[in-house]
């Protein structure tokens, strides 16, 4: 992305809302920092408890699917505030190559889950898992997708909405900590929903893989204590031909 690279807000949609209440988005500023594209926005709700789904859109599909490379207060179940800001990272987006006009557009709507997934804290690589939810039609065609720290890490495509799926997270996702599912309607993508944070654990904890090594290791040790025993002295005969001790 070339320093000539020109960016303009285009509209603010707030979507969703049927009550009467008082609801506002509105951009403070917006300001170059880098690679990123930075919008300080406020987001006002006269009722209290209520959150939201904020995404940001860009001409380049005409505004049809959000932008990947965002963080900041963008996603799902943001609540209402007075400082609020979503950092764009334009180059990863884009490319380092990308020298034309783009608009944006930053919308936000009432946060409505169209499922609701049991709760669940860890997942083993390799092992099915059994999720279970509730909601939606046997219409819907789900997609899952695993997230952490901001990065989408896989895609699990086609999932049917059948209230449950036997998940398997590969070998090659990495353990720890901070793992989210983020389910996403195929057709429709504003229909998606978030879970808590869940641990990633390896399939065999490593002190079990470790234990045969150390098995093998103690057998090997005591092979080689047995070789140095001192050797038992033989019977030698006189020259006489008689055994000591006749």
């Amino acid at each position: 992305m070339r320093a000539g690279s020109k960016f303009l807000v285009m509209c603010l949609c707030l979507l969703g809302g049927r009550a009467l209440t008082a609801q506002q988005l509105n951009v403070k500023r917006m300001e170059l920092n880098g690679d990123n594209i930075i919008l300080h926005f406020s987001l006002l709700d006269s009722l209290a408890g209520r959150t939201y789904t904020v995404n940001l859109y860009s001409s380049l599909d005409n505004f049809v699917n959000p932008l990947v490379h965002v963080s900041g207060d963008t996603g799902m179940d943001i609540k209402p505030g007075v400082e609020r800001k979503v950092v764009w990272n334009a180059k990863q987006e884009l490319g380092a190559s990308f020298d034309d006009k783009i608009a944006i557009e930053l919308r936000a709507k009432v946060y409505i889950p169209f499922l609701r997934f049991d709760s669940f804290t860890k997942i083993k690589r390799g092992k099915p898992t059994q999720v279970t939810w509730r909601g939606g039609t046997p219409q819907h065609v789900l997609n899952f997708e695993l997230w952490r720290k901001g990065e989408r890490v896989l895609t699990i495509p086609n999932v049917p909405n059948a209230g449950h799926t036997q998940l398997v997270i590969p070998s090659s996702v990495k353990k720890g900590k901070g793992y989210t599912l983020k389910i996403v309607e195929s057709k429709n993508k504003d229909l998606a929903i978030q879970t808590m944070p869940f641990v990633v654990k390896p399939r065999v904890p490593f002190l079990v893989k470790a234990l045969p090594f150390l098995a093998i290791g103690g057998v090997f040790a005591s092979g080689i204590l047995t070789s140095n025993e001192p050797e038992r002295p033989s019977d030698i005969l006189d020259p006489l031909g008689t055994p000591p001790g006749n």
